[in-house]
């Protein structure tokens, strides 16, 4: 368990004893709380215009009259009324030393919580289509949905990470009809590459001949009866698909509990249909079967083609199904794109006709798009599949990885005696990629710069790394040993009460990326911690007696567990995140 855990975080406790006085609950009135634009004001602030109107007072009259009111928790020493503010001022000491040793206590795992205890999440990402190479359109929900699991196992939730592999439907027909098309006797002989080649020359060449559009039509109702040639061919776009698949996910550090193809649920689709129409939740409207929402002003969802082959839905539904039946989850989340906030509200609310109380449990966690700069137009686009645009995710990596060595070598008389390179510019160049994604809010678009990127000095992974290499060298400048007993009262600069502050808000950060379900809030939490010790240490270059390795052996202790708590929790962030984390830079 953490500090959280053990003690409630003073705004918690500062909420509390003021709304005993207000007409505001304890969560209204922790929102109001901030921290003064100057440290002689004190360590938290509320303002009191909110209040003047229920209470018909003016906000300065509030703010005296509560300073007398108000007792102080465990924690803060002393009040004032400053205008339309009532600044509190913490114990500075008491808190450093409370937040310090449970940081130590609990390392790499501070901020894990237990409010997950006893129920189940259901994360669904990355799903990819079999067939294809994966793309760089696949990165955002795959890292965005890895990290969230983390995220909510450090709360304590029972997490479960599904692939919904796509490997049904027309797209596979379309194949299924090139092979034949094009004369491939040995289809086990195929590469990923081959089946990426072949999907895009027959899109081309449908695009002029609405034949082979009818064609593969006709190959998916094949596969979908069972014909023997078409399932085989199925079978192997599948195999060679998982193993190129497997590649990737090991780079970026992702794994699943569980595959589920669409493929698995083709069973349930008849009986879903029927059960569906039997509610009079699907209606046949020209041959193909729908479900109306007129009601919720929204266009018809289509479970049935008219000729009778199956869509994704058809097979999405019976999923969503099968997972409450496994799971009884206390929430199912889909990690997919803003493009899919329509049909997925068009499931739950057949979900919720078909009277599944727990559709309102489906959750839609949207992200942008990855895009990248055409080189004739120097315009940010992405690519696309049927064109043969397609950017792929490996080489995306290759790229960074590569990047960051040149980087990595331009930069040589920064990175410590016996640091490993090679092993570095992956980890630079991986944790680079993944940091800029995940440091823009999910659901606004990503262009990659790559100087940016892999800037040392900029908001980007490689500076966080770097800050904790730093961090890490100090520690073994020190022998290695983080003294035990400590006088936190020695920590007295107010740059190293502001770390401690940052420190603190940890546990909290987390909680909050859980509920908001965004990565960024970390890696902004990070980044402002980097950017702090940074300041810190600068500060040391300049005066002996402000460096954390300084003559006063006292001063030097408390110095360096601070050090160590600062590690700990850039260690803790960036593994949430799912970025490696070097010792040595």
């Amino acid at each position: 368990m953490t500090a959280m855990a053990e003690r409630p975080a003073i705004e918690d406790l500062l909420a509390a004893a003021v709304a005993e006085h207000v007409p505001m609950s304890v969560d209204e009135v922790r929102a109001l709380i901030s921290v003064p634009p100057a440290a002689d004001m004190g360590d938290y602030a509320l303002p009191c215009f909110p209040l003047a109107r229920a209470l018909r007072k003016a906000p300065n009259a509030i703010a005296a009259e509560l300073q007398t009111l108000v007792r102080l928790p465990d924690g803060i020493v002393a009040s004032r009324a400053v205008g339309p503010y009532l600044n509190f001022s913490a114990d500075r000491a008491g808190q450093t030393a409370c937040i310090l040793a449970a940081i130590c206590r609990a390392g790499r795992l501070y901020g894990a919580a237990e409010v997950g205890a006893g129920r189940t999440v259901v994360f669904e990402y990355s799903s990819p289509n079999i067939a294809k190479h994966l793309g760089v359109h696949h990165l955002p929900g795959t890292i965005i949905g890895r990290t969230l699991c983390r995220i909510f196992e450090r709360l304590g939730y029972t997490v479960v990470a599904v692939n919904f592999l796509g490997d049904w439907g027309t797209g596979f027909g379309k194949l299924i009809a090139a092979v034949e098309r094009y004369g491939v006797d040995d289809v086990a002989s195929l590469t990923v590459d081959d089946l990426q080649g072949l999907y895009v020359r027959y899109s081309r060449e449908a695009e002029e001949d609405p034949a082979l559009t009818e064609a593969a039509r006709a190959a998916a109702l094949r596969l979908e009866r069972g014909e023997k040639r078409a399932v085989h061919c199925w079978e192997t776009f599948r195999a060679v698909s998982l193993a190129e698949f497997e590649h990737a996910y090991e780079r970026l550090g992702v794994a699943f509990d569980r595959y589920t193809p669409e493929s698995e649920y083709r069973g349930r689709m008849a009986e879903t249909l029927r059960s569906m129409q039997e509610a009079g939740v699907a209606v046949e409207s020209e041959g193909a079967l729908i479900v109306r929402f007129d009601a919720e002003e929204m266009p018809p969802l289509l479970v049935r083609t008219g000729d009778g082959r199956s869509l994704y839905a058809t097979r999405d539904i019976p999923a969503a199904i099968d997972r409450w039946e496994t799971y009884r989850f206390d929430r199912s989340v889909y990690v997919v794109g803003n493009e899919q906030s329509l049909y997925l509200n068009q499931v739950r609310a057949a979900l919720r006709r078909m009277g599944h109380e727990w559709a309102d449990r489906v959750v839609h966690v949207n992200f942008g798009l990855i895009k990248f700069l055409d080189a004739e137009t120097g315009q940010a686009r992405k690519g696309s599949t049927r064109r043969g645009e397609l950017l792929l995710l490996e080489e995306v990596l290759d790229e960074a990885v590569a990047r960051a060595r040149v980087k990595i070598a331009q930069n040589a008389d920064r990175f410590e005696e016996g640091a490993d390179l090679d092993a570095l510019a992956e980890q630079v160049g991986i944790g680079a990629v993944l940091f800029r994604q995940m440091s823009v809010r999910r659901t606004r678009d990503v262009v990659f710069d790559w100087d940016r990127m892999l800037d040392f000095e900029g908001d980007t992974g490689p500076y966080v790394q770097y800050a904790h290499a730093r961090l890490c060298s100090i520690l073994r400048k020190a022998g290695g040993e983080v003294p035990e007993q400590v006088d936190f009262g020695l920590l007295c600069m107010p740059e190293e009460w502001t770390l401690v502050r940052h420190l603190e808000r940890f546990p909290r950060t987390i909680l909050r990326a859980a509920r908001e379900y965004e990565p960024s809030v970390i890696a902004t939490h990070l980044l402002e911690l980097c950017a702090d010790f940074s300041s810190y240490y600068s500060a040391g270059m300049k005066e002996p007696d402000r460096r954390v390795l300084c003559e006063d052996e006292r001063v030097r202790a408390a110095r360096l567990k601070l050090v160590d708590a600062v590690r700990h929790v850039i260690r803790s962030g960036l593994e949430l995140l799912g970025i490696a984390v070097p010792e040595r830079m």
